[in-house]
């Protein structure tokens, strides 16, 4: 049973470490969220680099038709920048790129040479009126062609002496699509990520590392979806993508990984273990220490109270003899005075010895007989009474 003592440390030691226990809750709690906060705050970095790879590969693909218009501008402006176009050379040019049509407009969107089926509402087509505008490079989304394929229809303004004029094609979407393929593929990936480059209809262009047929529909609808409704951020629970739009063209290149691939240098349980053994070891630290206290408390109280009753001890002594000289010299008042103190003392050494404890029922029962031999013989004094 747990001593008074006991009791009384553990209600003096109750207060400071409550105050003791609050702090490292709460410096737990400090732990805890500065650990969620780290984690938490390294997912927006990833989020920002996996974003920033659909700007760079965006970017490329822009570098890239800048690229080629800035070369087909000077080559159409040295071909077909005569007063007069030659439509032969025109012709010669779609047959050997395997072209559906093609065409030279005039800045008033009149055409001045054509090769192949160009349709008869050419000029009213957005590419042509975005490039008359622009006076630059600009791309179609997929288009339907012959024989149940796709094409591109690409319109590149370019200057002669007599002002502005386009040079209009289409091509075969998939001889784009391997390029592109080919190109990107290039490019490092991430996440085990997969990458589109796909139209305002979520047609797919291009798959870098994957072989596809330009003109599908994006396989990932939930994709499809997300990216119709913004630029990027999570979609289906467990995934993220992110994309922009690639300048001069209706098209995007959009890329998607699954969050425990993207997330697997932060998804770790390792600090979180570590945090716990923390918690653990603190926890048993504190209580460890708590009972240290309380032990070392009860030691002083007893040896406080040992010494107290070392004192009490020597003053029952000290009764004892006076006592004693005051019997031998016939003072009984004084014997029966100093017997009265004695056995008051020994009342209070016996108080002070059980205070220490709580006394059971049963606690005062003896297990063994008192000891009776050497008792005192009072025999004598039966005679010497009779006698008188």
């Amino acid at each position: 049973m747990r001593s008074k003592t006991g009791d009384a440390a553990a209600r003096r030691l109750r207060i400071p470490f409550a105050i003791a226990t609050a702090l490292l809750i709460a410096l737990l709690s400090v732990f805890a969220y500065a650990l969620a906060n780290a984690q938490s705050q390294q997912r927006e970095d990833i989020n920002k680099r996996f974003e920033d790879r659909a700007q760079v590969a965006a970017t490329v693909n822009e570098s890239l038709f800048s690229l080629a218009s800035s070369t087909v501008k000077p080559q159409d402006a040295q071909r077909f920048g005569d007063q007069k176009v030659n439509e032969q050379f025109l012709q010669q040019r779609t047959a050997l790129q395997q072209q559906y049509y093609a065409a030279i407009l005039g800045s008033d969107g009149k055409v001045l040479a054509k090769a192949g089926a160009v349709p008869a509402d050419l000029t009213s087509h957005p590419t042509v009126k975005e490039a008359l505008r622009s006076k630059g490079a600009v791309y179609s989304s997929l288009m339907d062609a012959p024989g149940g394929k796709t094409s591109i229809e690409s319109a590149i303004a370019f200057p002669t002496k007599y002002g502005v004029r386009l040079d209009v094609t289409s091509g075969n979407a998939d001889a784009l699509s391997q390029f592109l393929n080919s190109f990107l593929s290039r490019l490092p990936t991430v996440a085990n990520a997969k990458s589109y480059v796909i139209d305002r209809a979520n047609k797919v262009i291009a798959t870098p590392g994957q072989k596809s047929r330009a003109g599908v529909a994006l396989p990932d609808k939930e994709l499809a979806a997300a990216a119709a409704e913004k630029r990027g951020g999570s979609y289906d629970g467990d995934r993220y993508f992110a994309s922009d739009s690639i300048a001069g063209t209706p098209w995007k290149i959009v890329l998607a990984a699954q969050k425990k691939d993207l997330y697997s240098s932060v998804e770790t349980t390792v600090p979180w273990i570590i945090f716990g053994a923390f918690v653990v070891v603190s926890l048993v630290g504190i209580t460890l220490l708590y009972r240290v206290l309380v032990s070392n408390a009860e030691l002083q109280r007893a040896d406080l109270s040992r010494k107290h009753a070392l004192e009490i001890n020597d003053n029952v002594v000290q009764r004892l003899v006076l006592a004693k000289y005051a019997l031998d010299r016939g003072a009984h008042e004084t014997s029966q005075q100093k017997l009265t103190e004695t056995l008051r003392e020994t009342q209070q050494l016996v108080t002070s010895l059980l205070e220490e404890r709580d006394i059971a029922p049963g606690a005062l029962r003896r297990e063994t007989p008192a000891e009776t031999e050497g008792r005192p013989d009072l025999s004598h004094r039966t005679v010497e009474k009779d006698r008188e």
